[in-house]
């Protein structure tokens, strides 16, 4: 209900009369079946700009992929991540000892049809400056073969709330979506597989 109600009366105001979000090629999001949203990732402000484009019936099927170690280090944070805007919290050590894989939060959400916002890159960037994905995407695509990944570039959101800045420059926020991809598509493996999902941001 609390998300429901934060996206309704606070982020989608804010993101389309405030930044002005614009949303290019929404034809694009694959219908009526499961899907994983990649995007680059530079600002909090991705979240919102790509959590903005679902209506609020759907937008409660919709979780961002985030490091419990960063959006858990206090209640307050805890609780707007996990309240407002829903979060997939996920261990980024390795613990084998707890037989538990990393991805295992992942993989249920898919098989339980929802929709992940993952952020290959791994952690807020320079604006404008792309950092290598990681490979965690490749390996979820090879385990799910016929999933379709689609890859959003967002432009202007480093730049108007940048990493470890507070303060927010009004500048206009761009989000283009991508034709989606995947992995029975091409002939690769999870290494080639995500060079190729790299190549969407480079043009």
């Amino acid at each position: 209900m609390f998300k429901k109600l934060f996206f309704a009366i606070f982020a989608k105001p804010f993101m389309f009369i405030i930044t002005g979000l614009s949303i290019k090629n929404i034809e694009n999001l694959p219908k009526d079946e499961p899907y994983v949203i990649i995007a680059n990732h530079n600002s909090h402000l991705d979240i919102l700009a790509i959590m903005t484009m679902y209506s609020n019936k759907d937008i409660v099927n919709v979780s961002p992929v985030a490091a419990s170690d960063y959006f858990f280090k206090n209640k307050y944070i805890k609780w707007i991540s996990t309240q407002l805007i829903g979060i997939l919290p996920i261990n980024r050590k390795v613990n084998r000892k707890d037989g538990q894989h990393p991805l295992d939060g992942v993989y249920k959400a898919i098989e339980e049809n929802k929709t992940l916002i993952i952020f290959p890159e791994g952690s807020r960037g320079e604006a404008s400056v792309m950092q290598k994905f990681k490979n965690g995407i490749g390996h979820i695509a090879k385990k799910y073969p016929d999933l379709k990944i689609v890859p959003m570039v967002l432009e202007n959101t480093g730049k108007a709330l940048p990493k470890n800045e507070a303060l927010f420059i009004p500048l206009i926020i761009k989000l283009e979506i991508k034709e989606a991809i995947c992995f029975n598509q091409v002939n690769s493996n999870v290494n080639d597989f995500v060079s190729l999902l790299e190549e969407n941001f480079k043009n």
